[in-house]
């Protein structure tokens, strides 16, 4: 990117209408994986298959929660890491 966005510009991102549906989407999703989680989906019999499902779900959550939670700070952190 040849520029940063301003303050202004990324709460116009977040407050849009497409935004919205799609933190929406990401939260519906999110919060399936958590019962299904909770209700033992990705449990298997081999201890490991079920860590590596795991390790798995909470990558996804927290790829979603990302998304979810970014704010203009750490959007600009990202940048220039």
């Amino acid at each position: 990117m040849s520029r940063n966005l301003s303050e202004e510009e990324f709460n116009e991102w977040k407050s849009h209408p497409v935004t919205l549906a799609v933190v929406e989407i990401l939260s519906s999703r999110r919060e399936a994986l958590r019962q299904a989680w909770e209700g033992g989906s990705f449990t298997d019999w081999e201890s490991s298959a079920t860590a590596l499902s795991k390790v798995g779900i909470i990558g996804t959550c927290k790829g979603y929660a990302f998304v979810q939670d970014l704010d203009y700070e750490q959007f600009l952190g990202e940048l220039h890491e």
